[in-house]
C-alpha cells in the first residue's frame, strides 16, 4: 500500500510484530525516549466480532463535526482507483467492502465482516474457492439494497485499463500467469458484466474461484477492490468525484483543493456494522494547509479547531512546542509499516554502478531531519518494513546514515550523472528534496529538481513513460507479509503504460521466476524466502535507496474522543471517532 502524503492497508497475520520510533527533542527536531509498538491480529470468525453495531466508545455522544486539515486533496476516492492510505481511510466513511479492520488502539486488529456476514467461507478447505455472504439490511444513500452483483461489478470495473491505480491481488488471482488485464478488460464497451471466477448465485452470495490457493483472500477482501458500485451510479472516470454511499455518511459536497463534505448517510444502519460507529454528524476535509499551519492551528487550539485533526506530521519548526504540557497530550505518534526509498527509475537509470553509487551518497540523516528527525522514521537498509512477517536486518552497501562521498565517488569513475529529482510540492518534501539534492550534488552527481502537485504524485510517477529519474515513495504491505511488497512493487510483468506500483520499473527475469517459486511454497517457507529475495533484489539489481521507515507524529484538537493510531492505516483512525461535547 502506499504511504501519504502515502500509507498501503496492513493488516496483521497471526504474528507479532515490533517496530521502535522515538520521540522528538526540541534541539534536534529528533531523539529523545524511545517506544515500541506491537502490532497483533488475526482473522475472527468470532460472532461477536462479526455482528453489528460496533463497540461503543465509553463516553462518545452523537453530534458535532469532525474536520480533517491537510495538505492535499485525494489523488482518488473511486474505489477502483484508490490505494493512498489516506484515501482509504477517508473512503471507509462512506464506502464498505466485504470485510474490513476492527481495531481500538490496543495494537490489534481483528479482521472481520464489514459488508459481508463474516470473513469469508472457504469452500473447499483449500483456500481456491471463497464465498461471501450479504448482510440483511445493506443499503445505499437512496435507500436502495446493496447486491452481490454490484460487489461483482465493482470488482469487474477494476479491470478497466483508465481506472488501474489501485490494488491488483484479486484482480491476479482470477487471471493469474501475466498482466491481470490482457484478456478481460472490465465492462466497458461490450465486456462481460463480471470477471471469470466470480460468481452471483443470488443477490445476497458472491463467490470466487481462484486457480491457486489464496488463503490470504479475508485480508485482500478488506481493500477497496471490493467496494459495491451499482452499475447504474458508474460515471468511470467522474465516480472519483461523488462515489456513491453504501456507508455511514455520503458526499454532501466535494471540491477539488479546496473541501470534501461527508454528512450522514440516513438509510445506514448500524446494527449491519461492526466497525463504524458513525458518533459526528458530519465530517470536512479541509485542502491547501502545510503542515506547519495545520500543526499551529492545533497547537493553538481555537475554537474553531477544537474539533480537528491533521494527518500532516508536525514539522521540524513546531515540534518543540508539542513535548510538553497540554499540547503533547494530543500528540498520536508511533511507527507505521511503511519503508520510504529514493526510487531509482532503472528504464532512465540503467547503469548499475551509478545506482548503487547513489546508495551510498544518500544522507538518510538529513532526509529525516529535514521532515523532523527520529520523530519521521529510522534509518532504513531493506526493502520491506519491520513490521513484516519474517523480517530481518541486513546491510548490503553497509555505508553510514550520512553516506560514504569516497565510495560513491568511485563507483562514479569521474561521471558526473545528470538526474531531475520528482518531489511532491508540500512544505515538507520541498526541504527534504533539497536536503538530497544538495547531498547529491556534493558527492558527485548533477541534480534538478521538479515539483509535482501532491494531489497527483503517485499517479505522474506511476506513468511508465515518466521524465524523472528519482523520486521518494512509500510502500506498506496490504497485510504483514512478502507477498504483499515484493511482487506488486518489484516484478516487472505487471508494469503498464499507467497506474504502476512497480516505480523503479525494475523488471528482471529473475526476479519474476524467483516470486513464482516462492508463492509455491509452503506458508511457513514463505517469509525467509521474500526476506531472502528482499536481499538479493538490492545486491543485483540497487533499484532503490531505503531511505527511512515511517513513523509518524500527528495532533488532535482538545474536542476530538478515541482517537489513536490506526495500525491498519499509520495515520489517526476515524472510524469510531466523537467530538466531546
Amino acid at each position: 500500500m502506499r504511504a501519504q502524503w502515502r500509507t498501503l492497508s496492513i493488516g496483521v497475520l497471526a504474528v507479532t510484530l515490533v517496530a521502535t520510533g522515538c520521540s522528538p527533542t526540541p534541539d534536534d527536531g529528533g531523539g529523545g525516549e524511545q517506544e515500541t509498538r506491537t502490532q497483533t491480529g488475526s482473522v475472527s470468525y468470532d460472532p461477536a466480532d462479526n455482528t453489528g453495531p460496533a463497540p461503543a466508545v465509553e463516553g462518545a455522544r452523537r453530534g458535532g463535526t469532525v474536520t480533517v486539515l491537510q495538505n492535499a486533496d485525494f489523488e482518488h476516492l473511486d474505489p477502483a482507483r484508490t490505494y493512498v492510505n489516506r484515501a482509504q481511510m477517508t473512503s471507509g466513511l462512506f464506502q464498505r467492502s466485504l470485510t474490513g479492520y476492527q481495531e481500538d488502539g490496543s495494537g490489534e486488529l481483528k479482521v472481520v465482516g464489514d459488508l459481508a456476514t463474516d470473513p469469508g467461507k472457504d469452500v473447499d478447505g483449500d483456500c481456491k474457492v471463497w464465498q461471501y455472504t450479504l448482510r440483511d439490511g445493506l443499503k445505499y444513500e437512496d435507500g436502495s439494497p446493496v447486491t452481490s452483483k454490484d460487489v461483482a461489478y465493482g470488482v469487474a470495473r477494476s479491470f478497466a485499463p483508465n481506472l488501474n491505480e489501485g490494488p491488483k491481488y484479486i484482480q491476479q488471482w482470477l487471471y493469474p500467469g501475466g498482466v491481470y488485464n490482457a484478456t478481460y478488460r472490465g465492462p466497458y464497451d461490450g465486456g462481460k458484466a463480471t470477471p471469470d471466477g466470480v460468481e452471483t448465485p443470488d443477490d445476497r452470495t458472491i463467490r470466487f474461484t481462484f486457480a491457486e490457493p489464496h488463503c490470504d483472500m479475508p485480508y485482500a477482501a478488506a481493500l477497496a477492490t471490493t467496494v459495491p458500485v451499482p452499475a447504474a451510479k458508474d460515471t468511470r472516470e467522474n465516480y472519483d468525484l461523488r462515489p456513491f454511499s453504501s456507508g455511514p455518511y455520503k458526499v454532501r459536497s466535494y471540491q477539488r483543493d479546496v473541501a470534501l463534505e461527508l454528512e450522514r448517510n440516513p438509510h445506514w444502519d448500524p446494527a449491519t456494522d461492526p466497525l463504524r460507529t458513525a458518533y459526528p454528524d458530519a465530517y470536512r476535509f479541509s485542502f491547501g494547509l502545510e503542515a506547519a499551519q495545520a500543526a499551529e492551528r492545533l497547537v493553538a487550539d481555537a475554537p474553531a479547531d477544537q474539533a480537528s485533526i491533521t494527518w500532516e506530521d508536525v514539522p521540524p519548526a513546531v515540534l518543540s512546542r508539542t513535548t510538553s504540557g497540554p499540547v503533547a497530550e494530543r500528540v498520536i505518534k508511533g511507527p507505521t509499516q511503511y519503508t520510504w526509498t529514493l526510487t531509482i527509475n532503472t528504464q532512465r537509470v540503467t547503469d548499475l554502478n551509478v545506482r548503487k553509487a547513489l546508495n551510498y551518497a544518500v544522507d538518510k540523516d538529513a532526509m529525516l531531519k529535514a521532515i523532523g528527525g527520529q520523530a519521521a522514521g529510522s534509518p532504513a537498509t531493506t526493502l520491506m518494513s519491520p513490521t513484516t512477517a519474517g523480517w530481518r536486518a541486513y546491510d548490503v552497501f553497509g555505508a553510514p546514515v550520512t553516506g560514504d562521498p569516497q565510495k560513491a565517488k568511485e563507483l562514479l569513475a569521474g561521471k558526473t550523472p545528470s538526474l531531475v529529482l520528482a518531489y511532491a510540492n508540500t512544505e515538507l518534501r520541498t526541504q527534504q528534496a533539497e536536503a538530497i539534492r544538495k547531498t547529491l550534488t556534493e558527492r558527485g552527481f548533477t541534480i534538478t529538481t521538479k515539483a509535482l502537485d501532491s494531489s497527483s504524485y503517485y499517479d505522474e510517477i506511476g506513468r511508465k513513460d515518466n521524465p524523472y529519474d528519482l523520486y521518494l515513495s512509500g510502500w506498506g504491505a496490504d497485510w504483514p507479509t512478502g507477498s504483499t511488497v515484493i511482487p506488486p512493487v518489484y516484478d516487472g510483468r505487471e508494469i503498464a503504460p499507467e497506474g504502476n506500483n512497480n516505480l523503479s520499473y525494475v523488471d528482471d527475469p529473475g526476479v519474476s521466476a524467483e516470486i513464482d517459486r516462492i508463492r509455491r511454497l509452503p506458508a511457513a517457507e514463505q517469509d525467509a524466502a521474500w526476506m531472502a529475495l528482499d536481499q538479493k533484489i538490492m545486491r543485483e539489481l540497487a533499484p532503490v535507496v531505503p531511505c527511512y521507515y515511517d513513523a509518524t507524529y500527528e495532533l488532535r484538537g482538545s474536542k476530538v474522543g478515541n482517537a489513536f493510531l490506526s495500525d491498519a492505516f499509520g495515520v489517526i483512525q476515524v472510524n469510531t471517532l466523537f467530538v466531546k461535547q
